[in-house]
């Protein structure tokens, strides 16, 4: 079973992390996506959820298994659009890109640069161009829609 350590300060709300990783993933990359335009420490941070989401969701948390299975199949074109590796681990990839999105909001480019190397990113620059202009797949659009409805399912009605 595939797992990852989730760097300290990455998730700073209160709640269960696949809540927090999927709504937070959800609300900028589905929600809001405009507003990931040319804030690439942005767009990587939300990238970081989605694939923090996908390993929380896979890991049989969930009743239902078939939004886990979603964010999985969805993840390589996920990964594409941000010029990210679809063979690195999970681990690779969310720490490449939280220190990519700290750097980036520190204007320390060299320090984002650095970051998006391999084996989490296929090339640097390409990966720096792309969160720069980060669209979300119709793929991972569907997964992450699905992975709310179940939550919203196993949280039951609000009172």
């Amino acid at each position: 079973m595939e797992t990852v350590q989730i760097p300290p300060g990455a998730l700073p709300g209160t709640g269960g992390t696949l809540f927090q990783a999927s709504e937070t993933a959800h609300h900028m990359l589905v929600a809001r996506p405009d507003q990931l335009m040319d804030q690439p420490a942005n767009a990587a941070y939300a990238l970081l959820l989605y694939e923090i989401a996908t390993v929380e969701a896979s890991s049989g948390r969930l009743s239902d298994q078939w939004p886990g299975r979603l964010m999985r199949e969805a993840r390589p074109a996920v990964r594409a659009a941000a010029g990210l590796a679809s063979e690195a681990t999970a681990q690779q990839v969310v720490d490449a890109l939280w220190a990519a999105s700290q750097a980036l909001r520190r204007n320390d480019e060299p320090g984002a640069r650095a970051a998006l190397v391999p084996p989490a990113a296929l090339q640097t620059e390409i990966a720096r161009d792309r969160l720069q202009r980060y669209t979300l797949p119709s793929q991972g659009v569907r997964a992450l829609r699905e992975l709310r409805l179940a939550l919203e399912r196993e949280a039951g009605p609000t009172p």
